[in-house]
Order: structure tokens, then sequence, then C-alpha cells
């Protein structure tokens, strides 16, 4: 449940700057009723040269809030230019890395907070405040030195976040995040085995049940549906993996079961379904968001192969990690081990291929792109032995789809070393794949 509210609020980019509104607000009652009901009181404890009289509160206070709606405004263009330049050189999808980020968000909020805070000190100030010192002024003042602040950080964060390569390595490390905690949950859950132990007794039916809503699956609450399924005495296995599209109507789960249809449907609560798909628990939507970048690189109007390569070799940290990773077919058993829930995973081949058959196939005929696959390939192994065997078979298709006759004898001789490392690290012979 506190997952599906997290995923909820990442969606809702009005979220933050709203809570800042919001505190900006009561900021300004508090403040105000101080000026109008204490000030005197707390004039003692205060140094006169911070409080202010009612027309210079007045005058400070509109010029700061024209100020930062203009900084507002500034803000608000340069975002539009960062969108732009996303969707246009880098992917679609790329767009919520950008806005979906703390200080982003932040950002924005102390913006709208200071405005919010100036208007409303504005709209507070009474005539019958005119003889009497008021502290509305030096909040502001503050409010503002901190949005002036906030500001010029902005920009060295539009600045910094508009590179591609910073944009490739946030992606890469929040995959590889997601991919640990993953791992980590794997590893420290005692409910999950690697094969199924025993099933409920007899199960006389085998119930489909349909997916409520069209979207991608963006969030399953593995622990509410197993708690579920352990009240109702049934097993579930879910035919659909995280990330994947479902029209409504699809199966999205099989209930192994004496129970009826209604009483299961229950289930389909704790499945989130989407416009969109997310990376909180969604490992193929990072690397696929990098191939994305990959291959807006090497299409005729940015023509950037070696943002590419970056790809490349980003793609092979991340398929690193998981093929040193626990993460593939879970079946999750409660405390008698009775097979509860069976989560499906994408193994490591499925992987390899979604990673770089795009790829492939838009760089044929770019020998920097081959060598470059044909080195990733070669780092996998050399960081995990065990898929030698699963990377060779993958560097024969890699080489196969590959077009070789605008290669010419230095380009092959290139690749053909390229090719003798990884037939050294994966044992095998070379001549299966060596160019003539």
């Amino acid at each position: 449940m506190v997952n599906r509210w997290i995923l909820k609020i990442r969606s809702k980019i009005w979220f933050v700057p709203v809570i800042y509104g919001v505190i900006a607000f009561i900021l300004s009652i508090i403040i105000i009723s101080i000026d109008t009901f204490l000030v005197e009181e707390i004039k003692i404890y205060i140094p006169q040269v911070l409080l202010t009289d009612f027309d210079l509160a007045q005058t400070i206070l509109s010029s700061l809030a024209a100020a930062i709606i203009t900084m507002m405004t500034i803000a608000f263009s340069t975002m539009m230019v960062v969108l732009s330049t996303y969707s246009s050189q880098y992917s679609p999808r790329t767009l919520q890395d950008f806005l979906n980020k703390k200080i982003t968000l932040r950002i924005l909020g102390v913006f709208l907070g200071t405005f919010i805070y100036l208007i409303m000190s504005l709209l507070f100030l009474k005539e019958d405040l005119e003889n009497s010192s008021v502290l509305s002024a030096l909040v502001g003042v503050i409010a503002s030195i901190f949005s002036v602040a906030f500001f010029i950080f902005f920009i060295h964060h539009v600045a910094t976040f508009m590179q591609v390569n910073k944009l490739i390595n946030n992606i890469s490390d929040e995959s590889i995040y997601l991919i640990n905690e993953l791992d980590n949950h794997v590893i420290n859950d005692d409910r999950i085995r690697y094969e199924h132990l025993y099933m409920i007794e007899n199960p006389n039916l085998s119930i489909q049940v349909l997916s409520p809503e069209t979207g991608y699956i963006q969030l399953v609450d593995t622990s509410a549906i197993i708690n579920i399924a352990k009240e109702l005495d049934i097993s579930i296995e879910m035919e659909r993996k995280i990330g994947e599209f479902v029209i409504k109507g699809n199966q999205i789960l099989t209930a192994y079961s004496n129970k009826s249809l209604e009483d299961i449907k229950i289930i389909t609560e704790n499945i989130t379904i989407g416009n969109y798909r997310s990376m909180f628990q969604d490992i193929e939507f990072g690397i696929q968001k990098i191939v994305d970048v990959a291959l807006k690189a090497l299409s005729p109007g940015i023509n950037d192969p070696n943002t590419a390569i970056l790809c490349i070799k980003k793609l092979s940290v991340i398929l690193s990690q998981i093929s040193m990773s626990q993460i593939h077919t879970m079946y999750y058993h409660d405390n008698k081990d009775v097979l509860r829930l069976t989560m499906k995973y994408s193994d490591f081949d499925e992987l390899l291929y979604l990673s770089y058959y795009q790829i492939i196939y838009y760089g044929n005929g770019d020998q920097s792109i081959l060598t470059e696959i044909l080195e990733s390939l070669s780092l996998l192994v050399e960081s995990n032995i065990k898929v030698k065997l699963k990377v060779w078979n993958f560097g024969k298709y890699v080489i196969n789809s590959f077009k070789k006759d605008s290669l010419e004898d230095l380009d092959k001789k290139y690749i053909n070393l390229k090719i003798e490392k990884l037939a050294r690290l994966t044992e095998q012979n070379k001549n299966e794949l060596i160019l003539k």
C-alpha cells in the first residue's frame, strides 16, 4: 500500500510544489498574526533595524513579488527548453527523469511558496498597521534570498542535466539501484524459493483472472497478495511480468483454488496498472530508456555514434549486475511451505537480446558499434564467467546480423581482435566468428 502511494506521488509533478505553497500560505498567516497581535511584545527580542513600517513593507513585498514571478517565468521557460530537448534529442521516455528529480520539484516549490507568501502578506497587510512596525517584509526578504540561491542552483542543475552523459549515468545508476534492491529482497526474504514445494491440496479449479483495466503493470504488492492467498488458501501465478502492457480483459494471473472468481478478484486491487511504465519495480524500463537514447543517437538526423557507444557501455554494466543477481522466477511460500505466489522475471538471455537487438539493427554497417558491442560482451564474461556460453552464442548472433560487405581489411582486422578476445574469455573456437 505504501509503495502504491509513493508511485502515485511520483507521477504527480504538482504534489511537491503544492506542499511548499500550502506551507507558505500557513507561514503568511502566522507572520501577519504576529504583526497584528504580538509585534509590540516581541520588539524587545528583535533588533529594530529588522522591522519595517507599513509603507516600506508594502513597497518591499510588491517589488519582491514582481521579481519572483519574473524568475518563475524564466525557470518555467528553461524547463520547457529542457523537456523539448529531451523529447527530440534523447527520448520522450526520459522526460520523467528530469521532472521527477527531487531538486527540480523543490526549486519549483520554493519559487511558488515564496510568491504565495509575498502575495498573501500584501493581501493581509491592513491600514490599521500603518503606524506599527511589521515583520512580514523581513521574512519576505529572507525567502527571496533563498529563491535567488535556488535559482542559481537551478541554472547549474539544468546545465548539468542537459548533458547526455549525465542522463545516461542517472538512468544506469537508477537501474543498478533497483536491481540491488530486488536482489537483496530475494536474498533476505525467507518466503522465496527457486522451486515450488507444495501446492494447495487438491485444487479443483484453475481460474483465469482478467485485467480490470488497460495499461502497463507498474507495481505488484507481493506481501498483500500472499496474505490474501493464505487467507483464501489459494495459489497465485502471475501470467504477466512487471512492465508488460495489458488490455482490459487480458489474463493477468491464474488462481489455483476451490474458491469462486468473485472471491479471487480482490487480488487485482494489489496490482497497479497505469498509462506509462515506471522504474519503481520495472528493471527492463531502465534498459529500454538507454536503448532509446542510443537509437536516437544513431538516427540520421543526429548521427552521434559516440553517445550510442556510451549507452552500450552502460548496458553492459546493467547486464553484468543482472547476471550476478538472484533475480528470476520466484516462488513465494507461506510459513508452512505452501506455494502462494509465483512471480515471473525475464532471464539473462532475454535481457541480453532486448538490450542490443535494436542497436544492432539500426547501427548495422557502423563498425564502431559492432566493436563496442563485442567489447561489452567481453566485459560481461570477465565480470561473470558463468554466462560465457550464453554470451558467446549471442556474439554469433551479433556477427551474423552485421553487414560485412562494406568493411575494409583494416576494419576486419580490428573487429577480429575483439572476436579473439571474446573467444579467449569464453573458451570457444575463434574461427567460428573470425571475418575473412
